[in-house]
């Protein structure tokens, strides 16, 4: 293999990485947006579980009015 061969196999390989590299990164940006939303879920469920537990709680007894 002549040197300018080998020159540009490196090349190549270093474009390859830098595709493989730009493919990661838009991996991670998707894998982060999932964690910001299953975290924005986590929190909607919360809410929506707080609520139900208010809406089947007994209603709470204050002072009777005075019977005749």
């Amino acid at each position: 293999m002549a040197v300018q061969e080998a020159i540009e196999e490196v090349n190549h390989i270093i474009e390859t990485l830098r595709g493989t590299l730009n493919d990661m990164e838009e991996v991670l940006e998707t894998l982060e947006l999932a964690e910001r939303q299953k975290t924005a879920d986590e929190q909607e469920i919360e809410t929506l579980r707080r609520g139900l537990r208010q809406l089947h709680r007994p209603p709470e007894r204050g002072p009777h009015p005075p019977r005749h």
